[in-house]
């Protein structure tokens, strides 16, 4: 059987809602340096939602790191929120082996590689 039109898409791993600052830098598509701390708003194995004030693309790559700990990955943008919705300042980052691991938060296996 195919998916249903309209049904959600089937999730990689089980969505954490946090509120954790980060520090978040790197360059823009037009080589433009950008630095900012930005919240967390969900984690979930494979990566996480966060709330910025930079109006990112998809594809764009950033450093992500907590603002207490040494630990640091790369992650890629891989959606972001539409000006005039809920969503305006949201974007969907991923990385292989996930933000959780940098926090010190580990996901149980079974759903999905491990972190």
């Amino acid at each position: 059987m195919g998916k249903n039109e309209g049904s959600p898409p089937m999730r990689r791993s089980a969505r954490v809602n946090i509120g954790c600052t980060v520090r978040i830098s790197g360059t823009l598509p037009n080589r433009t340096p950008f630095a900012e701390n930005a919240q967390i708003v969900t984690l979930s194995k494979f990566g996480a939602k966060l709330k910025t004030r930079i109006a990112f693309k998809v594809g764009t790559l950033m450093k992500v790191e907590p603002l207490r700990g040494k630990n640091s990955a790369v992650f890629k943008v891989v959606w972001v929120g539409r000006e005039g919705t809920p969503r305006a300042g949201e974007v969907g980052i991923e990385n292989s082996t996930g933000v959780a691991g940098i926090l010190g938060i580990n996901f149980p296996d079974g759903n999905g590689p491990s972190a």
